[in-house]
């Protein structure tokens, strides 16, 4: 591979947008992903103990809805990436400062703001729980390490566990991307995250506890999307990409069809360590792929992509809202359905009202340390 363009061109601060608002619908998918993982259940006994039919298959479905995660760290890496790689060419370098100013205007108001509500919550309510080192951890933006060793904490504000994975690589990459001259170079980087987390999931299931979220939240054991997003905007870069129709629906069928398999079989042992983590991955990456370039996203889908952060922060707090008001978990379908959507709604209602008084204030004066600009706020 060539060198990356490194000299500045004449191409002022923030002139050139780099947005693909089909991303955004994506985003929204893989937040819809997971709520559906939080509010099903996985287990196949439950459906077939009440007559559903296709039992297995919903069981896998909802267990497949967890791997939203691996589509947003998927997102997140490719987006990152892009972005620092165009002002490394506009401008000649990465401004690092400037990036981990945006990163925290973006992601810190509401990362921090999920941490007191967390801490607050066992104060009126004794089901809820967030101990003293588990508000330590996740200010210190490792939350996730210290779940994966010793359990989550019974707390409706539990999936922020994927921010912090997701700060503690941005604390590196922008720096890697930053040293290598390569696109090659990136390419070996990334080769090795693949490795590591093979390696790291065989090494926590011989050495730590034998539990789910060992492997699921553990950084060194979830590098497989985030290496994917890298690998797809290294070489995807300055080339146009268009699929077809169909071979935009093959990507995402089989995309589904690879996490419905995976999530059939998700276990914790060392087969799924091995294959099904780099499967998952996979199956983001071509559901990724499905949508990449699309010219047509459509308006509302781009709006909820827009606030997907304020969604999954709040979707569990949205439905232990809705749980406590109904009297409890629903027992019959009607219940279900009245409290599905309620949470649902419940959760939009939480979104729209944060990204609108709380996160955009921050957004705005984020775009002020932006060298290449993406969305707008």
């Amino acid at each position: 591979m060539g060198r990356f363009g490194l000299r500045p061109n004449s191409v002022t601060l923030g002139h050139q947008r780099f947005y693909r608002p089909e991303l955004d619908c994506l985003r929204f998918c893989a937040f819809f992903a997971v709520f559906v993982s939080h509010t099903f259940p996985p287990v196949t006994a439950y459906y077939s103990a009440r007559h559903i039919p296709c039992a297995g298959l919903l069981a896998a479905a909802a267990r497949a809805g967890t791997f939203g995660v691996d589509l947003f760290l998927l997102l997140s890496a490719y987006l990152i990436t892009e972005l620092l790689l165009r002002e490394k060419d506009q401008f000649g370098q990465i401004h690092l400062q400037s990036f981990y100013i945006r990163r925290i205007l973006r992601i810190w108001p509401l990362y921090f703001l999920g941490i007191l509500i967390a801490a607050l919550l066992p104060l009126v309510d004794t089901g809820q729980s967030f101990p003293p080192k588990y508000v330590v951890a996740f200010l210190l933006l490792s939350g996730n390490l210290l779940t994966s060793l010793a359990g989550s904490p019974r707390s409706a504000m539990g999936p922020l566990w994927t921010v912090s994975l997701e700060e503690q690589f941005y604390l590196f990459w922008p720096a890697v991307i930053s040293k290598t001259r390569r696109s090659s170079t990136l390419l070996l980087v990334s080769g090795a995250m693949f490795v590591t987390s093979e390696l790291g999931r065989l090494l926590l299931l011989q050495y730590g506890p034998r539990s789910e979220v060992l492997l699921w939240e553990n950084t060194v054991a979830r590098l497989d999307p985030l290496a994917a997003g890298v690998v797809t905007a290294v070489l995807l870069r300055e080339r146009h990409f268009n699929l077809r129709r169909p071979s935009r629906l093959g990507c995402l069928l089989a995309g589904g069809g690879v996490w419905l398999i995976a999530g059939h079989y998700f276990a914790t042992n060392r087969s799924f360590a091995l294959f099904g983590y780099p499967a998952i991955a996979l199956g983001a990456w071509l559901i990724f792929i499905s949508a990449l370039g699309i010219a047509r996203a459509p308006r509302p889908l781009r709006y909820l992509g827009k606030i997907s952060y304020g969604l999954y922060v709040f979707h569990m707090l949205a439905l232990y809202v809705v749980t406590k008001l109904h009297g409890g978990y629903a027992h019959n379908l009607r219940d279900f359905v009245i409290w599905w959507c309620s949470g649902l709604l419940l959760t939009f209602v939480m979104a729209v009202l944060s990204y609108q008084f709380f996160e955009a204030p921050f957004l705005r004066m984020k775009e002020r340390f932006a060298y290449v600009k993406s969305r707008p706020v």
